[in-house]
This record gives structure tokens, C-alpha cells and sequence, in this order.
């Protein structure tokens, strides 16, 4: 009876294994279910304003000038195709993303937007066509840059997403200092970003300031814009 038991016990083991190694997969204890909402990964994404069939269904022109855009972005580091314009009545637009499907012989054309978290965009068509050597020794530079300050492209993306909800865009003019950080980014809940965006790990973080608080707290972000 021994004997027949432990036979038993031998084939539901093997039968056991058979099924991890080619039926359904056996659930262990260790593999629990990843926390719901988990940032494996900052998630980086780029803004493309035109199809080949025009603007973008998803946005809407408010307004369409003649314009020209002399400088690469200040706001959006990381592209190549993004400008820095001049629109009527001297208004600057800053990030310009240029249309890649006009045919050569046509004027460029460029879609500029305040930030990434909204539909409308003001439509520059060209009046001169763009300076391509975006290296050119008078070409502009970001506000850091301009300090003498090493910045590569993703330490200040043109915007953030955070793990608390909240939106942050680079600012531009002026900017202050806190704690001997520079404050580069403004957030629709108030709240501010001293210094550049760590992206050394897949979750990115940055130092983040609420409105009204005494001290900031590193927060994960979900997802950069460029």
C-alpha cells in the first residue's frame, strides 16, 4: 500500500511538471500581480502636429500668420524640427514643429503650441525658407546654455507628466533659484521643478516643489514630452 501511494505521489509530480513546461503555466506564490498604476518605465513621447494630409485631425488652428523662424527651440530640446518663430505683430512661438511632408518648391510651414497638453495650435506659414544648420555658432540656445551651463536634451524635455497628477512645462524668460536650483518648470497645480529631470534609471524623477509646501520631495515621472 506504501509502495502504491508513493507511485501516486511520483506521477502527479511529473504530470505537474509537464504542465509547467508545456500546458497552462502553474501560479506561484512569488509571482504576485504588479502593483496596479506601476511606472516600469518613463514613458517618452514626441508631438507631430501634421499628416500627410495636413494638420493633425486631433488639433485645431486658431489662428494661421505669415512667419519666420530664425532660431532652433528653446523649449524643445531634443528635435531637431523644432523652432523658435516669429508670427505677426512680432509675437514669438516657441516650440515651432515644422510640416515634413510640404513639397520643397512650397513655403515651410510650422505648427506651434503652448505645451503638449493642448489641442490648439497657431499655423506659421513661412515666409523665408529654414536655416537647416541648426549648429550655426548664432543659432539659439536654451536659457541654461546661454549661462554656460552643460544641458543635454533630456535633462530639460519640453514637458512632464508626473506620478501625482500633475502637468509641468519649461518655462522661459527669467528664471528664478531655490535652494541653489534653478526652477525650470512650472506645473498647473502650483507647483515647481528645481533643477533637471534624472533620467539615469528607466523611471525618471525630479525634485518637485508643491505650491505652499516647505520642503520638496522626489517625485517619478510617467511621461516626458519632446
Amino acid at each position: 500500500m506504501r509502495r502504491f501511494s508513493f507511485f501516486l505521489s511520483v506521477v502527479v509530480v511529473m504530470l505537474l511538471g509537464i504542465t509547467a513546461l508545456g500546458g497552462q503555466p502553474i501560479a506561484r506564490a512569488q509571482e504576485a500581480t504588479p502593483a496596479t498604476g506601476a511606472t516600469a518605465r518613463t514613458d517618452v513621447r514626441y508631438v507631430l502636429p501634421f499628416t500627410p494630409d495636413g494638420l493633425n485631425a486631433g488639433l485645431t488652428a486658431t489662428a494661421t500668420e505669415e512667419g519666420v523662424c530664425g532660431f532652433s527651440s528653446s523649449a524643445a530640446l531634443d528635435r531637431p524640427d523644432a523652432w523658435d518663430c516669429i508670427g505677426e505683430n512680432d509675437q514669438i512661438y516657441d516650440p515651432c514643429f515644422e510640416n515634413p511632408f510640404v513639397p520643397p518648391d512650397e513655403p515651410g510651414e510650422v505648427a506651434c503650441l503652448e505645451s503638449p497638453f493642448t489641442t490648439d495650435v497657431v499655423v506659421l506659414t513661412l515666409t523665408e525658407p529654414l536655416v537647416r544648420e541648426k549648429e550655426a555658432a548664432d543659432d539659439g540656445m536654451s536659457m541654461a546654455q546661454a549661462a554656460g551651463v552643460d544641458i543635454q536634451p533630456w535633462d530639460l524635455p519640453w514637458a512632464l507628466e508626473l506620478a501625482n497628477g500633475d502637468r509641468c512645462t519649461l518655462l522661459h524668460g527669467t528664471l528664478t533659484v531655490m535652494a541653489g536650483q534653478t526652477v525650470h518648470y512650472g506645473c498647473t497645480d502650483g507647483g515647481a521643478i528645481l533643477g533637471e529631470a534624472d533620467h539615469s534609471q528607466p523611471v525618471w524623477q525630479v525634485n518637485y516643489l508643491a505650491e505652499g509646501d516647505a520642503a520638496s520631495h522626489l517625485v517619478e515621472v510617467v511621461a516626458a514630452w519632446s
